[in-house]
């Protein structure tokens, strides 16, 4: 079985898992809709590295799909650095 989550060589994380779109921030002045990666161990909010951080058309396209992403992760955010839609 593939693990979710793998450490690579440089330091950059691979993940598995699910686009989702869920609010971030529910209830305060910073509430809006946001994209997240849903892996077995935990969800993360998904940056493109460069992308818009409120609306990016690039990961909205993915929503709903399933990936394997590599970046870093900083607290509850991984900034992605390659996004692969698994077929």
């Amino acid at each position: 079985m593939k693990a979710n989550k793998v450490e690579k060589e440089n330091g950059d994380i691979e993940l598995t898992g699910k686009v989702i779109k869920k609010k971030f921030a529910e209830g305060s002045k910073s509430e809006h809709n946001a994209v997240y990666l849903e892996t077995h161990e935990a969800t993360y909010q998904l940056r493109r590295l460069g992308g818009n951080p409120f609306a990016d058309p690039e990961l909205n396209k993915l929503v709903g799909k399933k990936i394997n992403a590599t970046g870093v992760i900083k607290g509850m955010l991984f900034i992605a650095k390659n996004l692969t839609e698994i077929k």
